[in-house]
């Protein structure tokens, strides 16, 4: 009866070890990689036009699906879109910028805790930029606007499953950008950053995000680069 009710004890033992292991070391719903479904919305309290020396505020959002994630396949579509808006400070102007991106993400599980990994992501942009209120034309406090396309890159790193680490680059031309009879040039080069994503509960729906930006793309009429802006906000996943 002894021998019978150890072997009946043991085979209790990792059941048992299975429900008293916390569920915030891992989602239960995203041990594949994080979710490529979501809504965010942004505010950016402070940034910088490189030579004028302005501060910058401003806020956006930005959306996301993806398509059959939860298939076998290695790669799965997506599609991303977003609107940001940058206030110059003491001006009145401000620069808008909008996007929508066709492209493909991977999970890659490199045998780290559950949930780890680092994801690869890439899209195709359309890309719109208004200048609010801007110097120059027949007269101050014109609009100007331009149609392009981008490029964008990025990995999603999970050190752990409730942490993300994103860096990502976008590769952007914006055509000519014109308004009131006036033409602001062709600006084209980087944008690239870095956003931090923690998530709040074990199925990574809910997250608090932190980032920092910078773009080498002049715009404006005075050649104007953003740098340093950072911005904070909140991610739901569905």
């Amino acid at each position: 009866m002894k021998k019978a009710a150890f072997i009946l004890c043991a085979s209790m033992l990792p059941a048992a070890a299975a429900m008293a292991a916390p569920s915030i070391v891992a989602s239960t719903e995203q041990t594949d990689g994080p979710g490529y479904t979501y809504a965010q919305g942004e505010y950016m309290p402070e940034g910088n036009l490189d030579s004028a020396g302005n501060d910058l505020w401003g806020y956006g959002g930005d959306v996301s699906m993806g398509f059959a994630t939860d298939s076998a396949l290695p790669v799965h579509p997506i599609l991303q879109g977003g609107f940001h808006r940058l206030n110059i400070d003491n001006s009145g102007s401000a620069i808008n910028e909008a996007h929508v991106g066709l492209g493909a993400e991977s999970f890659f599980d490199y045998g780290g805790p559950q949930g780890s990994g680092v994801g690869v992501y890439g899209t195709v942009n359309y890309q719109r930029l208004e200048l609010r209120n801007v110097p120059g034309g027949y007269s101050d406090g014109a609009d100007a606007t331009a149609d392009g396309w981008g490029v964008t890159a990025g990995l999603r790193w999970m050190p752990v499953a409730q942490v993300e680490v994103n860096p990502h680059a976008t590769y952007v031309d914006y055509g000519s950008v014109s308004g009131d009879g006036t033409d602001y040039g062709s600006p084209d080069g980087f944008e690239y950053g870095l956003q931090l994503v923690g998530y709040l509960d074990p199925d990574q729906h809910y997250a608090l995000t932190a980032g920092y930006d910078r773009s080498d793309i002049g715009v404006g009429p005075t050649d104007e680069d953003v740098h340093n802006v950072v911005n904070v906000g909140a991610r739901y996943t569905f």
